[in-house]
């Protein structure tokens, strides 16, 4: 009888020790980084070094194309490479007090412990990175705007809050369309540039500068020389002398402090007053600080931009 309840009281011992493991190990699967998955989907333009976080704690990001991507899924990152970025009206404080790093900066990259780096595929430095984290390359320009939002949320389990996020932008830019409508005919023709060190660049439909809202969200065209030399390379410097066989129907013109003295001087010049657009009133201004992104919290503050300059011209 006592050995019977020796081996009974032992068992009860063996048990409430493998429970305590588990509870252990538990806690610890809940507050480490989720690395070693058995396997990363394959996207599009997105490179892996190393083992990928599904649930990063810690992400140091260079690739800043995709800041506001990483903070419309909660994925918060712990550094910033651009003014641009930290002066986004619409990150808010979302990058305030964090510190400005660059990929070449590598031993204050080490000493913020990232357990994932986000790189542009070009960046010099990913074999250096890689020594320090798993690193995640992604090549601008390879899937559109839209498809980086689901690209994001495969990698990064979080498939229904990308999905949530392009449904409601359906409709966000479905609404939008229908106000402009009463002030743009569907056909009306935009040319989208900005300034920089004195000289005057037209983009494309997918390189910022409210391109991508322009014309992929909306669905406006550009002039046809617009589409026959800036197109194919995603922008063009021109002068002022030949602005005008760009712009038709309308020009989104981008200004912000840096670039407000070029753009008051094209004001001021003859060229710029003889264009017709300009003449007709047909000529909106934005924030380049906002509007210099295509990620989720940047477009929807675009989209409002947008279609509250439209309706305030007469």
């Amino acid at each position: 009888m006592k050995y019977s309840k020796f081996i009974s009281c032992l068992a009860l011992i063996v048990i409430g020790c493998l429970l305590v493991a588990c509870g252990n190990t538990k806690k610890e699967e809940t507050s480490a980084p989720q690395t070693n998955r058995s396997s990363l989907p394959k996207l599009k333009g997105f490179t892996y070094y190393g083992d990928i976080p599904e649930k990063p704690k810690k992400v140091v990001n260079f690739a800043y194309s995709y800041t506001g991507y990483l903070l419309e899924l909660g994925i918060d990152v712990s550094s910033y490479s651009l003014d641009l970025e930290k002066n986004n009206p619409a990150f808010g404080d979302k990058l305030k007090g964090l510190p400005q790093l660059t990929s070449a900066d590598t031993e204050a990259i080490a000493a913020q412990e990232p357990d994932l780096i986000i790189v542009f595929s070009l960046d010099d430095n990913i074999q250096q990175l890689k020594k320090i984290a798993p690193v995640l390359s992604i090549e601008f320009g390879a899937s559109d705007y839209l498809q980086v939002m689901e690209q994001f949320g495969q990698l990064f389990n979080k498939e229904k809050d990308a999905a949530e996020w392009l449904k409601n932008w359906d409709q966000q830019v479905a609404a939008a369309k229908d106000q402009l409508s009463q002030k743009l005919p569907s056909d009306t023709q935009f040319t989208v540039l900005d300034f920089y060190d004195k000289n005057i660049y037209l983009y494309g439909p997918a390189f910022g500068r409210g391109s991508e809202l322009i014309y992929q969200a909306l669905g406006y065209e550009a002039p046809q020389k617009v589409q026959d030399d800036v197109f194919k390379e995603g922008w063009l410097g021109v002068s002022q002398e030949v602005l005008g066989d760009y712009i038709t129907d309308y020009a989104l013109v981008n200004v912000n402090e840096d670039n407000q003295q070029v753009a008051a001087s094209l004001k001021e010049s003859d060229v710029w007053k003889n264009i017709p657009a300009v003449s007709d009133g047909h000529v909106i201004e934005v924030d380049y600080d906002l509007f210099y992104f295509a990620d989720p919290l940047s477009l929807e503050r675009q989209l409002d931009a947008f279609v509250t300059a439209v309706q305030a011209k007469k």
